[in-house]
């Protein structure tokens, strides 16, 4: 070797020297362990990974991976390997643990990559019987694979995992077992979702960090590391706030973990960022919440475990490399350096909830930078002026929290509200000093926030800012730094908060575009028994409407569809609505249409305020618990179609003004609900005068409040009013309306289902002439006697279907909601369960996945005029001149399409919207731009309804 590279290579071993030492230092430990060493083992070992390797009873196991491979055993004092049964099945991707007398699998896969199964049972080991035993089943909605397991007080606890094998699912789960009983209990989910990692215990708190968010089906098998650690404390029952200091220095999945005195060791893993698996030894102190690197694995290794005995480190097998080879079978162990006495105990002593700085001058302050997620509501609880819900000092009236969040050039200005003891949901408070406002960060980076509490008459509606005097408010600055969400699918927090631009609904976050389809029935959901100060008021009901049966909303239909860690608020309550959530979101709706005021109108059993007469007062708790289902809502992909008020009272509040009364109003919809991604105003029900509600708003009134309500929202959520059904009462209530800023759309109700692709193709033109394109969904479909009846009353909802669904959509909707008829059971006020409309969801979500799959439905134009013919009906037509066009052809259609003004060659290609599938081939499959042109037959024989796709060779 040459001098130069003599002294290259001592720089090089001098500079690791130094890193280790300065990782030390930073960690204030007390010395850093040597080298690891290759253990020269006895007896045989099976290569494998994905599998469990467990300490139980001073002797090491190796279980599972990859294929059906036996148990072997590893005496750690004589270092021979002895080889046991072979596990019943394939079982991989879990996190073994020593209880009692046996290791316990729990959170285990099975089968092949990528759709690998997770495990329904808890399987126990009995290793001094060389035993397996299948145990306590798991429930349905909580298998998971991937997860991380710990023993805690003598009960097993299950963290994060995945659920569809390598392709998605990935969960923020946290579970208790029981396992002398078999009870689950669902726990508080995890700030993050994670899998392929390991968890552990120090004193009170469990740990978890590094894993991955596995989506081979987007293409992202290993890149979505999870770079923050998340902290649960047992003793408080709640996750601890995720701060700075809780990130994994190398970010890597598939990772060992293991607790060691009062630290977490990290070994090991795989990323996308390096083909070989990772050899980093990091370690995490609990008491400082500072970070160490020890001396890296002599081979990188991923998908095994760690255990201790007699002062060493072992870890054993684990693949090479990112993904499943090559299979190791070498022991390594590392001699764990001198600690003191509180490190090698097995019982750690406690850690205070915010890492606190070193004593030493050696020790660091830890970054207790508070982390949080973009799109995820983050809610700020400030300790201010102790009050009530009844106090003659009104908190709703003369108190005024503002919360002003900054990022670089942004500025939010968001209004908080008074919360009583902060989580009046469960304890029904309506007294406290708690006072919180909830704001939604739309951008990753820094923000900071301040807060004021104004106090002074009416000080609540008063825009100036400077008005009144400012009242005590603890800790009213801070600051947090918004990283990416780590959701995925229908949550809304994986794409953003929905926008109105150009006539269609679009996700601020992705640029996608979004296609709506849900219940407009019942309208009084919130009517519901198991929100608090929630009755029924009235039970008058008028010609014209539906009629209730007195009854208030439980939905016990839907309790089946509540799963294990769905929430519930007080004593077990919400199961019912939570349930019925949970349902339409699995057919694949995406919106529920509801009003929040219905005082004086058909249900009579809906308010937000503490009683029915009194509206400068709101009920905390139950305003809480719409919060609970609003939230669920949201992750579930559901839409709030927010409706403020109805017909028949749209002059209750300030005689239809915007007043003193509505604006109070507006401010605390929007303080406590605004900061959903998935939200539409709507300014009311069937706005504007009729016969049987002559009563109604004026033109100025409705251009006040809607002005109000766009001025007072931050985040410009879209803002719409729903019409009365005929043309003429359109006509007359929304014309004055076309052309202002304010109102982005219409909430479409026809009485005549053969006029909705029409009337809708009209609105969409008058609103593109006056520069303000309206965004129309169709809403209320008539007549209002019938509506959308049950399956069993019409099975395939061919008019429905024909003119309400595809009719609309084609027509320019940007969607549809189902309205339930007066006249038939579980009607618009008394339905319970929306399986009585199971096939309507199908039929809806058939036609949502068709526009959503690479149409470019938003560019679309109606073109019936292409396919008109003499006589009948001939069907629908909408699309991209000249590019692409679809045609919904009903069974006795002239199946017959104008191409005279077009050139070019378009391929013909079928789709069927009763059955759905994919697209198919008639008996034409292309046809020639220039002339009036046969389409062909479709793919089979049947006579019925088809969708025929044009596209452009």
């Amino acid at each position: 070797m040459t001098p130069i590279k003599q002294l290259a290579c001592i720089w090089l071993r001098t500079r690791a020297m130094l890193a280790v030492v300065s990782a030390c230092l930073l960690s204030a430990c007390t010395s850093v362990p040597d080298g690891w060493q290759v253990v020269e083992a006895q007896g045989t070992l099976t290569p494998r990974h994905e599998a469990a390797f467990v300490e139980h009873q001073g002797v090491f196991y190796l279980l599972g991976g990859r294929r059906v491979n036996p148990v072997e055993a590893f005496d750690p004092a004589t270092h021979q390997w002895t080889q046991r049964s072979s596990t019943p099945l394939e079982l991989h991707h879990f996190q073994a643990v020593s209880l009692g007398n046996a290791i316990y699998i729990i959170g285990a896969m099975t089968g092949g990559y990528p759709g690998e199964t997770p495990v329904d049972r808890v399987i126990k080991y009995y290793p001094a019987e060389d035993r397996f035993e299948f145990t306590h089943e798991i429930p349905e909605s909580r298998r998971r694979g991937g997860a991380g397991a710990v023993v805690y007080n003598n009960k097993i606890y299950v963290v994060g995992g995945i659920t569809d094998g390598h392709r998605g699912g990935y969960q923020p789960w946290l579970d208790e077992y029981d396992p002398v009983t078999g009870q689950w209990q669902a726990l508080p989910d995890a700030p993050n979702a994670r899998d392929h990692f390991q968890a552990v215990v120090v004193g009170d708190r469990l740990y978890v960090f590094a894993g991955r968010r596995s989506s081979q089906a987007t293409g992202e098998t290993f890149n979505l590391v999870t770079q923050y650690g998340n902290v649960f404390d047992f003793k408080q029952n709640r996750w601890l706030p995720v701060t700075k200091s809780l990130a994994v220095p190398t970010p890597r999945a598939g990772n060992m973990a293991i607790a060691w005195g009062e630290k977490v060791i990290i070994a090991g893993g795989e990323s996308a960022r390096q083909i070989t698996a990772h050899n980093e030894i990091e370690v995490y102190d609990t008491r400082t919440g500072t970070w160490a690197n020890w001396p890296g694995l002599n081979v990188g290794r991923h998908g095994s475990g760690l255990a201790i005995r007699d002062g060493y480190l072992y870890t054993v097998s684990g693949s090479g490399k990112r993904g499943g080879e090559p299979e190791l079978s070498s022991v390594e162990r590392l001699k764990l350096p001198a600690a003191k006495r509180s490190e090698s105990s097995s019982t750690p002593a406690p850690v205070s909830e915010t890492p606190s700085g070193a004593a030493d001058s050696d020790k660091t302050q830890p970054d207790a930078t508070l982390i949080h997620q973009r799109w995820h509501t983050l809610t700020l609880s400030f300790n201010g002026p102790m009050t009530a819900e009844s106090a003659t000092d009104n908190p709703f009236t003369d108190y005024r929290l503002t919360v002003t969040f900054e990022h670089k050039d942004t500025s939010y200005r968001i209004r908080g509200f008074f919360a009583a003891d902060g989580d009046a949901a469960n304890t029904g408070a309506d007294a406290g000093s708690v006072w919180q406002a909830r704001f939604t960060p739309d951008r990753e980076g820094l923000w900071k926030y301040r807060a004021e509490l104004g106090h002074g008459a009416d000080i609540a509606i008063d825009d100036d800012p400077n008005a009144g005097r400012l009242a005590p408010l603890a800790e009213s600055t801070g600051h947090f730094l918004v990283v990416p969400s780590d959701k995925s699918g229908r949550d809304f927090r994986a794409k953003g908060r929905l926008v109105a631009g150009g006539g269609y609904f679009q996700f601020a976050g992705s640029g996608e575009h979004w296609l709506k389809g849900g219940a407009n029935s019942p309208e009084n959901f919130l009517g519901f028994t198991g929100f608090d100060g929630t009755s029924l008021a009235a039970t008058s009901a008028r010609e014209g409407e539906a009629v209730r049966d007195n009854n208030m909303h439980h939905y016990k239909p839907h309790l089946r569809d509540w799963r294990l860690g769905d929430p519930v608020w007080g004593d077990n309550r919400g199961k019912g609505i939570i349930g019925a959530v949970n349902y339409l979101s699995a057919m694949g709706m995406n919106a529920v249409y509801f009003l929040t005021l219905n005082l004086g109108g058909d249900g009579n059993d809906v308010w937000p305020f503490a009683s029915a007469t009194d509206f400068e007062r709101f009920d905390c708790s139950k305003l809480d618990q719409w919060e609970i289902v609003f939230q669920h809502m949201q992750s579930q992909g559901i839409l709030l179609h927010l409706v403020t008020q109805e017909t028949e009272n749209e002059r209750l509040l300030d005689d239809g003004d915007t007043g003193r009364l509505r604006k109070l109003y507006y401010r605390e919809l929007i303080a406590r609900f605004g900061h959903h991604l998935g939200l539409v105003w709507n300014l009311g029900e069937e706005n504007g005068p009729a016969d049987f509600s002559p009563h109604a708003q004026t033109d100025a009134q409705r251009k006040a409040m809607a002005n109000y309500l766009s001025a007072s929202d931050p985040y410009g959520h879209p803002l719409v009013i729903h019409t009365h059904s005929s043309a003429a009462a359109k006509h007359e209530i929304l014309g004055p309306l076309l052309g202002l800023k304010a109102l982005e759309g219409v909430s479409f109700q026809v009485d005549e289902r053969q006029r909705v692709n029409a009337e809708i193709a009209e609105w969409r033109q008058l609103s593109r002439d006056a520069g303000r394109e309206w965004l129309i969904t169709m809403d209320e479909i008539g007549k209002w006697h019938t509506g959308a009846l049950p399956d069993s009353e019409d099975p395939n909802h061919d008019s429905l279907r024909q003119h309400a669904l595809w009719g609309a959509i084609l027509g320019g909707a940007a969607g549809v909601e189902w309205y339930f008829g007066a006249h038939y059971p579980a009607n618009d006020l008394s339905s319970e369960d929306w399986r009585l409309r199971h096939r309507l969801w199908q039929l809806t979500r058939i036609a949502l996945d068709f526009f959503s799959s690479d149409r470019r439905y938003w560019d679309y134009r109606p073109c019936n005029e292409r396919i008109a013919g003499e006589g009948a009906w001939n069907g629908y037509c909408g699309g991209l001149p000249g590019q692409e066009y679809v045609i919904y052809s009903p069974g006795d259609a002239k199946r017959v399409f104008d191409g005279t003004e077009l050139s070019g060659g378009y391929t013909i290609q079928w789709f069927d919207p009763i059955r759905g599938g994919g697209l198919r081939q008639g008996t034409l499959t292309t046809l020639q731009g220039g002339a009036l042109q046969s389409l062909g037959d479709p793919p089979d024989s049947a006579r019925q309804d088809w969708v025929i796709l044009l596209s452009k060779q």
